[in-house]
């Protein structure tokens, strides 16, 4: 017969021993996930692919260079707030974001910068700006006219990746950035003369008068309610003055 001191030695046997395998086990798959977190934060461990999304101008292998990245990728090293604060460096791109499509994507989600115009700079080339101001492209000509030439003034000494902060171009800038992508690709040429009085030639040969560059971004209105009108009612207009109350059309005979 058991005495009731060797049954309470077996329990405490017992107990020590649950104790030491829980202990063996906490110990063993504490092992397992610090060797596991390692072994996926080695550099040549491959687990992950990168999307570039939202890129036209810019390549992909040029969004890979500038974010520091190398495919094949190691998703768990990736530094996504390093990554965009890498990719803004670029003065091609408006804004940036990233995310994790399943099962190991690493999604880049790109916004570039749009070409607002073409104008003189003064050293005789020409750049091509955005819509908050930044010079997109330089060259000694006009390339292509994806976008409308502003003549008349220049924008002085700037280069690739400069940000142009002339108060009038800047209202040029807010002028052209309301007007949507079909509208704009209908203008030619945005003239400047000397008294800073605009006019815009359209691709059909007809004149808007706007009015003084200082109050063109006020002209939008009534830019885009006539432009709308010219193309509903097919006016055959020679030239349109917006510097009156009343817009006034000179109809071609």
């Amino acid at each position: 017969m058991v005495s009731t001191r060797q049954r309470l030695s077996k329990e405490r046997q017992k107990r020590r021993l649950r104790l030491l395998k829980i202990t063996l086990f906490f110990f063993f798959f504490l092992g397992l996930f610090i060797g596991f977190y390692q072994l996926i934060h080695q550099p040549w461990f491959s687990f992950g692919k990168v999307d570039v999304k939202g890129i036209h101008v810019i390549e992909k292998a040029e969004v890979m260079t500038n974010a520091g990245l190398t495919e094949p990728i190691n998703l768990f090293m990736i530094n996504r707030t390093q990554v965009k604060r890498n990719l803004m460096q670029d003065y091609r791109i408006k804004d940036v974001s990233t995310g994790y499509d399943w099962p190991n994507i690493l999604t880049i989600n790109i916004r570039e910068r749009t070409a607002g115009f073409y104008i003189k700079t003064a050293y005789g080339g020409f750049v091509q700006v955005d819509f908050d101001g930044y010079v997109l492209k330089v060259g000694r000509g006009l390339k292509d006219a994806v976008v409308p030439y502003v003549s008349g003034i220049n924008v002085g000494n700037v280069y690739l990746g400069d940000k142009i902060e002339q108060k009038e171009i800047f209202n040029l800038i807010q002028f052209l950035s309301k007007l949507d992508k079909d509208l704009l690709e209908e203008i030619a040429e945005i003239a400047v003369d000397g008294q800073k009085h605009v006019t815009i030639r359209m691709l059909t040969g007809m004149l808007i008068i706007i009015g003084e560059l200082d109050d063109i971004e006020n002209k939008t209105e009534n830019f885009l309610t006539i432009c709308n009108e010219i193309k509903t009612k097919n006016i055959n207009a020679e030239y349109i003055d917006l510097t009156f109350s009343k817009p006034y059309i000179k109809v071609k005979r």
